[in-house]
């Protein structure tokens, strides 16, 4: 569970979010979503009872709806539904004050959506989820490899999901998740990677997270640690972000 605690400063000198046209796809993977703040900052301008559903109901954000959001968003996006992930009431809003931005809008889901189900090096698939800190939106990275797409365990001739969440937080630099889920046996093995080794007071409260977790859905498996070298999962295209999304944790 990650708590945002402040949001850093912007950048010097940062103005109006540019347009999206002509975005570049490696663009879209490591930046935030211009469009999408501005969508956030008009709403809060001209109907802020809107702005409140947005952010409230709609945006992965900390909290106990982070997990729900974040499915609504991969459903939307699965379905190149922008408006039924919007909302009416928003979508409405920003179709008659601007036009111009809910075309921006519907050209980066489309992309965002396309970036998703086109296999990259090794058969990864990319989604780029939009996060609200409470001050920006930012973007979470997860990479999956799909059941069909993971080879077989040799050993146990089982077929698995392999996927990789990444992150670059201002306190803790890079942290991925690596994680390998076996569905029908309901196992999951993960890999908590950190550029530097974890205290082990944190380390414990994850192991115990963990643990709880699976004493509540009944998966099993095993969770370890690595750090110092942390033998992060590059996927090629896909490289980290050079400035830090901003988040204290």
């Amino acid at each position: 569970t990650f708590e945002v605690l402040s949001q850093a400063p912007s950048p010097a000198g940062t103005g109006e979010a540019p347009s999206t046209h002509g975005i570049r796809p490696q663009t879209i993977m490591t930046e935030r979503w211009p469009a999408l703040q501005e969508a956030v900052t008009t709403l809060n301008v001209v109907n802020p009872a809107a702005a409140q559903q947005l952010v409230n109901a709609v945006l992965p954000r900390p909290g106990a709806t982070l997990a729900a959001n974040i499915l609504f968003f991969l459903v939307a996006l699965s379905g190149g539904d922008l408006r039924g992930w919007l909302g009416d009431g928003p979508a409405r809003i920003l179709q008659r004050l601007k036009p111009g931005l809910m075309t921006r809008l519907r050209d980066d889901f489309g992309r965002l959506g396309r970036i998703a189900n086109e296999p990259r090096t090794g058969d990864w698939r990319a989604t780029m989820i939009p996060f609200y800190n409470g001050a920006e939106i930012e973007q979470i990275r997860l990479f999956i490899r799909r059941a069909d797409d993971e080879a077989e365990d040799e050993q146990e001739g089982r077929q698995g999901t392999r996927f990789v969440l990444d992150m670059d937080l201002s306190r803790m630099g890079r942290f991925q998740l690596d994680g390998l889920v076996y569905q029908k046996e309901r196992h999951l093995d993960l890999i908590v990677r950190t550029e530097n080794k974890l205290p082990q007071k944190m380390q414990d409260d994850i192991r115990d997270i963990f643990r709880e977790a699976g004493d509540v859905t009944g998966i099993k498996g095993g969770l370890s640690f690595q750090a110092a070298p942390p033998n992060f999962i590059d996927i090629a295209g896909a490289e980290p972000p050079q400035q830090p999304l901003g988040l204290i944790v």
